[in-house]
């Protein structure tokens, strides 16, 4: 059975802390630059050399990197976050997990313990180099120490989409209280240092009379994912500051209560959405109609009762919602329960109930309004 959270193309190396890690096929040709870079640079010492040069290279490259993401996702575990999956690609890799009800404290922790994890690997490896001779072990390691201190350092500038960024991006959060502002401000200085990288390592050294082509295609890379990354935190804000405004009674849905003995055939025409309440009075039983799960009432026997097409929610779909508040908690307890669904109470009535479809709906009302 194919794997839901893998990317296509990739290669599933295993779980760290419970989450699936990946090799995307990308990262090959990485691996395979990687390996050549190792083999030019020990062919001179012998075959046997220039093959144990380029292996531990790609190995301790791929450990940097795989380190650097690892350490999101554990940090993401510890503060409660969902982290679905890291994946090791060309541009380096990403840690792909589920933000909702963050603050700038968790967020810019996060973002430092990448960088902080190569830290620790390059002080690995400097400890290596104190106790290991010969010139493989030596080459390994040093290469090691530079590439962790190098991803480090690259990695906090402050820009989005770099950490540097998030951290950038968490300060404003936290003194303006806004995270739309937060997006326009690291996005904006992202773009900046996609600019810079393209002066300073491609259109200063040109204009010494340094023409290599290498170089320009990877300063040309680099600065395409920064500008990237920028430019989708700048197109996100809009949509932070709609999540910040919107009430959270826009999304909510009437529901009709129902037991959940019902006989279907008192459920044909329905034109709302059910809640059946289990046998301790709790709405934990859904019956959506007009949906793909539940087969077509008027197809089946009018006696069938109702509990035979519930579905049983999470405990975390359950949400005490006050009028007037924001869809912030919503979000949280959809990222929580996995589910889509939030049934809504108040003073343990239901209110009603708010679906990811339906969130989404209104959202993009708002947006087209403002355009």
């Amino acid at each position: 059975m194919p794997d839901p959270q893998a990317p296509s193309g990739s290669i599933r190396l295993g779980r760290v802390a419970g989450v699936p890690v990946y090799l995307d096929r990308t990262w090959l040709i990485l691996g395979a630059f990687i390996a050549w870079t190792g083999w030019q640079a020990g062919r001179d010492l012998g075959t046997t050399t220039g093959i144990a040069y380029a292996g531990w290279l790609v190995l301790g490259i791929l450990t940097a990197v795989l380190g650097h993401e690892i350490a999101h996702a554990v940090a993401g575990r510890m503060l409660g976050f969902r982290v679905h999956r890291i994946v090791a690609t060309l541009w380096g890799g990403h840690t792909s997990y589920d933000g909702t009800g963050s603050t700038p404290g968790r967020a810019a922790a996060i973002a430092v313990s990448g960088p902080l994890a190569n830290l620790a690997l390059a002080g690995i490896g400097w400890i290596g180099l104190l106790v290991l001779i010969g010139p493989v072990a030596q080459f390994v390691l040093w290469w090691f120490v530079a590439i962790n201190l190098l991803l480090a350092a690259f990695n906090l500038l402050p820009g989005l989409p770099l950490d540097g960024g998030q951290v950038v991006h968490s300060l404003v959060w936290k003194v303006s209280g806004r995270r739309d502002t937060a997006l326009l401000v690291a996005g904006w200085l992202g773009r900046l240092l996609a600019i810079a990288v393209v002066v300073f390592f491609a259109v200063l050294p040109v204009v010494q009379g340094v023409l290599d082509p290498f170089r320009l295609l990877l300063v040309a890379v680099m600065a395409w994912v920064l500008w990237s990354g920028a430019t989708a935190a700048l197109r996100r804000a809009p949509f932070e500051r709609l999540l910040d405004r919107l009430d959270a009674e826009e999304v909510i849905e009437a529901v009709g209560i129902i037991r959940a003995d019902t006989p279907v055939g008192h459920l044909i025409g329905a034109d709302r959405r059910l809640l059946a309440l289990d046998d301790r009075g709790r709405p934990l039983l859904l019956m959506p109609t007009a949906s793909a799960t539940v087969p077509d009432l008027t197809t089946l026997d009018p006696a069938t009762p109702a509990s035979s097409l519930l579905m049983r929610l999470p405990d975390t779909s359950l949400i005490d919602l006050a009028p007037g508040a924001s869809v912030e908690p919503l979000l949280r307890a959809m990222a929580l329960s996995g589910s889509g669904v939030v049934v809504v109470v108040s003073n343990g009535a239901v209110r009603g109930l708010v679906t990811a479809e339906r969130l989404n709906a209104v959202a993009e009302r708002h947006l087209r309004r403002r355009n």
